[in-house]
């Protein structure tokens, strides 16, 4: 509370009127039954001191007017207090505490001898009991308690002042001043009273809103279990699928079927991209992406990916442009390589035939390197910038074509480039075209000037035809399919479905392979992991393996461990033909 301070916590006025209103309904009965034992030892006081019939009247008309109070509450006992009662309910409380207080005050006036000491004492004590004791009970709603007081103290102090001699006149000023200080008294208990419902308020607000977002982390965590669930077996056959297409096209040299195997492709391509946008997302939200930062020569990725859509946008006759200068900037080279390939598929689907794209690299003065990605397509309207980075909004594609994607892929990109420590602002018009703009940090390019990136570049030209390469998969398809795959690149390639099969495998071909391609779900709830644990304590070498996996919770478990590459089904084979020539010029 003191952190948000009283003013932050105030209520509402029209909340506030129904809390008020609650409370004294609440009180209702604990009030009226003390009201009414000091009405009974009033009374049996006054027997000593004023006629019987007086008290017997004076009884009877205080009594009745504890039972109207509490009728009060049961006129309203079918609807409750509510927003559309709570006025009500208080303007008829402060109308009974009115009546109630001249009941109090004209009739203690009426029971005291002004000329008898005692009896203006036992009155007075009565008079400022039911005014002082009448603070809490009424002090959730002060105006009802100021009714109350002005019409007991006020004819009461009236009576003495005008009746009584002196000094016993005195009295009547001294009532007059406990009604100052009551009403005084009074204000302060209201305020304390508010805060107490505003705290209150703000504490049960606070719980539900605790509630509701443990309930959406909940869902938040049952989405990230059934997608690391479930991709496994999402991904299992498009994985399959991708390795006998890659195989078939090696084989295949009639045109007609080569399209038709194009056709395939293309659907199997985008089946897989809409998956990895689901997982990639969840991955993000989940935080199991950990980037792997290090010294990368971006003008050479980004060109590098830039390459990898000329064929795409040489069919649209989109025409290609690059503007790039050296720049060594800290990243996750295959996060940015994430980014840049969204932004450039991006620009490639959204821009008409014979339009343009151009990519942009050039540091800045400065420590920081700007990379621009601008297309000539139908671009954003700028009350739409915001939107695009929403999860499956899609401004181009309102028949919701499915090669276009899921919506996911600006998505994406804000939560890496967040991720990354990089600035991301577009500039586009309406008809005209979008420009992306990448900010990153400048480095000096002492440690390597694009090491992953040359590595890369070299890797994608080599050969792996002299690697002997063992692959562990369970489903026979798989292995068939990426057996004759790697084969028909030059591999000398075998196979187990299990870790007791590798070893045996391993026995009998008497040597050491030089990759281990394993998927990490295997049969029986053997892991790849453990099968990687099973040949390295076989042979005590550390052999580099190839983990392929749906899982998206094991990649950070994966980095921690030495020798071992990760793929993501469904796997792109060009993406393993990469990595194994990688392997082959380690």
């Amino acid at each position: 509370m003191d952190e948000l301070g009283i003013e932050e916590l105030r209520l509402r006025p029209a909340k506030l009127r129904v809390q008020q209103a609650q409370l004294l309904n609440e009180r209702a009965w604990s009030s009226g039954l003390s009201v009414f034992a000091l009405v009974c030892l009033n009374s049996l006081i006054q027997v000593f001191i004023a006629a019987p019939l007086q008290i017997a009247i004076w009884f009877a008309a205080a009594t009745l007017m504890i039972g109207v109070t509490l009728l009060l509450p049961w006129g309203f006992r079918k609807t409750g207090i509510n927003a559309g009662n709570a006025r009500s309910y208080l303007a008829w409380h402060t109308t009974i505490s009115f009546i109630t207080g001249l009941v109090w005050g004209l009739g203690a006036a009426r029971l005291t001898d002004p000329s008898a000491e005692i009896s203006i004492f036992t009155t007075s004590m009565m008079i400022l009991g039911i005014t002082l004791g009448g603070i809490s009970p009424q002090s959730a709603y002060r105006r009802s308690y100021v009714a109350l007081a002005t019409s007991v103290m006020l004819p009461y102090a009236a009576f003495l002042l005008f009746w009584a001699e002196w000094p016993m006149s005195a009295i009547g000023g001294g009532v007059l001043l406990g009604y100052a200080f009551f009403l005084s008294s009074s204000a302060r208990v209201e305020a304390a009273t508010k805060d107490a419902l505003a705290v209150k308020s703000n504490q049960q607000l606070v719980a539900e809103l605790k509630r509701q977002r443990d309930e959406l982390q909940k869902i938040s965590e049952d989405k990230t279990r059934f997608l690391a669930a479930t991709s496994h077996d999402l991904a299992q056959p498009l994985h399959a699928q991708g390795f006998f297409v890659a195989a078939m096209k090696e084989q295949l040299t009639d045109p007609v079927h080569l399209d038709l195997l194009a056709k395939i492709e293309s659907s199997w391509r985008g089946i897989g991209n809409l998956l990895d946008g689901l997982v990639d997302v969840s991955r993000l939200d989940a935080g199991a992406i950990i980037p792997d930062f290090r010294e990368v020569e971006i003008a050479s990725l980004a060109i590098k990916v830039f390459d990898e859509y000329s064929a795409a946008a040489s069919e649209k006759k989109i025409e290609m442009r690059s503007q790039v200068l050296p720049a060594h900037v800290r990243t996750d080279p295959i996060l940015i390589g994430r980014v840049l390939r969204n932004l450039i598929s991006n620009a490639v689907k959204f821009t008409e035939p014979g339009g343009h794209i151009v990519l942009t690299v050039a540091p800045e003065e400065g420590q920081r390197v700007l990379i621009s990605i601008e297309d000539s397509g139908c671009g954003i309207a700028i009350d739409q910038h915001e939107a695009i980075f929403d999860e499956y909004v899609q401004l181009g594609n309102r028949e919701r074509n499915r090669e276009k994607g899921l919506g996911l892929g600006l998505s994406i990109v804000r939560r890496l480039t967040a991720l990354l420590n990089i600035d991301l602002t577009l500039k586009s018009t309406r008809g005209v075209g979008t420009t992306f703009f990448l900010k990153m940090d400048k480095t000096s390019g002492s440690d390597g000037r694009d090491e992953e990136t040359s590595k890369q570049s070299s890797a994608s030209g080599s050969s792996i035809g002299n690697l002997s390469v063992v692959i562990v998969d369970d489903e026979d398809a798989i292995r068939t399919g990426m057996s004759t795959l790697l084969s028909g690149w030059g591999a000398q390639v075998y196979s187990a479905a299990s870790g007791d099969d590798l070893i045996e495998l391993l026995n009998h071909i008497d040597f050491l392979p030089d990759v281990l391609v394993v998927d990490q779900r295997l049969k029986a709830g053997e892991t790849g992991l453990e099968v990687i644990e099973k040949l390295r304590d076989e042979v005590n070498e550390e052999v580099p393996v190839v983990l392929m996996t749906g899982d998206i919770s094991l990649e950070e478990k994966i980095r921690k461990m030495g020798g071992i590459h990760f793929l993501q089904k469904p796997v792109e084979p060009n993406a393993l033909r990469e990595l194994l020539s990688l392997i082959s010029n380690a």
